[in-house]
C-alpha cells in the first residue's frame, strides 16, 4: 500500500477501529461480523464479498478480529466519476495484517457506462470515502469470466470497483463548450417513413417490404450538436488520451486531412460507432437515438428534406446539401445555410452519414401502430437481428432518395468509412 494510504491510516486509527463507528444512516444493510483468530478462515458478506484470511495473519498483540462488511451509499465520491459497485466498507480498518488478505468483490456488466471496456475497470481503496486510490496492478486480479476482482491487501477499509473518471467524462470546465448545440423542445412528432416507402427488403426476403406509415412519439427536450463533430473537436478527445485516432487520416481528395489545420472545421470521418460513442461520452453527451436524430432533422411534422419538400439542386452553387459527389468530398460542417432543418441544425442531409445509438430493425421503424398510444422517448429495439446500428442522413456520395428525413442505412459498430461521421446530443437537465 502507498504512503498516501498509510498516512490516512494513522489519522483514521482512532476514528475507525470497528464497525460500531459507522452511523446507522451510513449503510444500506450490513452483514453481522464473524470472529477469526490466528488460524484464519473465510468471511462471506454482502453481495458475495469474500475475505480470505491466511493462518498467522494477525499482528502481534491481537488475538482476534471481527470481520464485517457494509454496503454504503455512493454520493460521497469526490475523485472517481463512475462506480460500478457500491462502496463496500470492510472492517477492522486501520489494522495492518502480517500477511495479505484476499478480498473478492463481484460486479455487474449492466452497470457499465456505455461502451467502456471491462478491462478498464479498476479496484479502488479509501479510508475516508472521499479520496480513493487505485490499487497497484500487481495487487489484484480481474476474473472477466466470473465478473470478479481478487484483491491482495494487508489493510481493510472502503473498497469499490469503477472506471477512471477520465474515461467517463472530462471534468475540465473548458470542455463544456466543445460544440454549439441547438435546443429541441419537448413534444410529439411524426416518427417513421411515409406509407409505401420501400424498406429495402427484396421480394425473396421475409418481412415488411413497405412502410405502414408514421407513428406519433413524444420526446423530452434535449440539445443536439448544431454541426457534425469536426476534426478539431475530435482531436481534443485524442489529445486527452480517451479517443483513438480515426482508422484513416486521409479523405478522398485530401491525403493530409484529419490533422491538417486547413480541415479542422471539416467533419471527422473514418470513425466507428464505438469511437463516436466514446467521444460523445467524454464530452458529457451521447449519440442520438434514431428518434432524436429524426426530430432534429424534420421538426414536428413530416417533411421530405430538412429544409422542406423542394428537391435539392445537385450543383456547386446550391447551398442545401452536399450529395451526389458535387464537391468530390466532404465540406465544412458549417456549410449548407440553405439546407438547415426547422430547428436550425446543419447537414442533416448529405456531407457525412451519421451514427445513431439505435439498433437496426425493420419492424420497429416501419410498422404502424394500431392503437393510439404515444410512445415516450423511444430508444429503439433492444438489439438488431443483424447486429447493426442505424445510420442516418446520407452523405456526399448519396443519391437524392438517400438524403430524405426518413432514409436509413445500417452498419456493424466497428465499421468505418470515408463518408461516415456523427454528432452528439445532451439532455436539458443532467
Amino acid at each position: 500500500m502507498s504512503d498516501f494510504i498509510r498516512k490516512i491510516l494513522l489519522l483514521a486509527l482512532l476514528a475507525v477501529v470497528s464497525s460500531a463507528c459507522l452511523e446507522e444512516a451510513d449503510y444500506l444493510y450490513k452483514k453481522i461480523g464473524e470472529d477469526f483468530d490466528n488460524k484464519g478462515g473465510t468471511y462471506k458478506g454482502v453481495d458475495g464479498i469474500t475475505v480470505h484470511i491466511e493462518e498467522g495473519s494477525l499482528p502481534e498483540g491481537i488475538d482476534k478480529v471481527t470481520i464485517s462488511a457494509f454496503s454504503l451509499d455512493t454520493p460521497a465520491f469526490t475523485n472517481v466519476s463512475k462506480p460500478v459497485t457500491n462502496i463496500y466498507s470492510i472492517s477492522p480498518a486501520a489494522v495492518e495484517f502480517t500477511k495479505d488478505l484476499t478480498v473478492v468483490i463481484s460486479y455487474k456488466e449492466t452497470e457499465f457506462p456505455n461502451l467502456l471496456d471491462e478491462l478498464d475497470l479498476k479496484p479502488y481503496f479509501s479510508m475516508d470515502r472521499q479520496t480513493f486510490e487505485v490499487f497497484d496492478e500487481d495487487s489484484y486480479e480481474l476474473d472477466v469470466e466470473n465478473n470478479l476482482f481478487k484483491i491482495s491487501t494487508k489493510f481493510l477499509g472502503n473498497f469499490h470497483i469503477g472506471f477512471p473518471k477520465d474515461l467517463v467524462k472530462q471534468e475540465d470546465a473548458n470542455q463544456s463548450g466543445i460544440a454549439e448545440m441547438v435546443l429541441i423542445p419537448a413534444g410529439e412528432f411524426e416518427y417513421g417513413a411515409p406509407k409505401g416507402t420501400p424498406t429495402g427488403l427484396s421480394e425473396e426476403e421475409n418481412g415488411l417490404k413497405q412502410s405502414e406509415g408514421t407513428n406519433k412519439v413524444y420526446l423530452s427536450s434535449y440539445y443536439i450538436d448544431k454541426y457534425e463533430v469536426s476534426n478539431s473537436q475530435y482531436e481534443l478527445c485524442e489529445n486527452a488520451g480517451v479517443c483513438t485516432e480515426p482508422h484513416d487520416v486521409t479523405s478522398i481528395m485530401y491525403q493530409n486531412y484529419h490533422h491538417n489545420p486547413t480541415y479542422a472545421g471539416f467533419p471527422v470521418i473514418w470513425v466507428s460507432y464505438n469511437q463516436a460513442a466514446t467521444f460523445c461520452q467524454w464530452a458529457g453527451k451521447k449519440l442520438p437515438t434514431e428518434a432524436q436524430w429524426e426530430k432534429a432533422a424534420r421538426g414536428k411534422t413530416m417533411i421530405k428534406y430538412p429544409w422542406g419538400e423542394k428537391e435539392p439542386d445537385a450543383n456547386i452553387e446550391a447551398a442545401q446539401a452536399n450529395f451526389t459527389a458535387v464537391f468530390g468530398d466532404v465540406t465544412s460542417v458549417m456549410w449548407g445555410e440553405d439546407g438547415k432543418s426547422p430547428f436550425g441544425v446543419y447537414n442533416m442531409a448529405g456531407n457525412v452519414a451519421e451514427w445513431t445509438d439505435t439498433w437496426y430493425n425493420l419492424d420497429s421503424y416501419y410498422h404502424k401502430r394500431t392503437d393510439d398510444v404515444v410512445v415516450n422517448d423511444p430508444i429503439g429495439p433492444a438489439d438488431s437481428p443483424t447486429g447493426e446500428k442505424v445510420i442516418r442522413g446520407g452523405s456526399w456520395v448519396s443519391l437524392e432518395d438517400e438524403i430524405t428525413t426518413y432514409a436509413r442505412d445500417k452498419a456493424f459498430p466497428n465499421y468505418r468509412y470515408y463518408n461516415l461521421g456523427f454528432r452528439c446530443v445532451q439532455p436539458v437537465s443532467q
